[in-house]
């Protein structure tokens, strides 16, 4: 993390279940983009709180018209006391 859209694009299209995703056995495609953004923002969650530890989406439901998380769960660490004294490069 943090990823780009590059690296969200080739997550999805690498599987071998990927041809599913683009409307096989006669369905349409999923909403690809909306996947890539739900993949983008979790990247961006976990870069931007360090005190994550596992994020957990199971099932996400794609279809045509959305991209769904049905169960979320997410584990934090505790967030440590920081040194007033100790300083910190950024």
């Amino acid at each position: 993390a943090p990823l780009t859209d590059h690296d969200v694009h080739d997550l999805i299209t690498a599987p071998r279940c990927a041809p599913l995703l683009f409307g096989a056995h006669g369905s349409g495609p999923v909403d690809l983009e909306g996947l890539e953004q739900l993949l983008l923002r979790l990247s961006r969650m976990a870069s931007d709180l360090p005190q994550l530890a596992e994020a957990d989406f199971n099932p996400v439901i794609a279809t045509p018209g959305h991209v769904t998380v049905l169960d979320a769960r997410v584990r934090l660490l505790p967030r440590r006391a920081q040194d007033p004294y100790l300083r910190r490069l950024r």
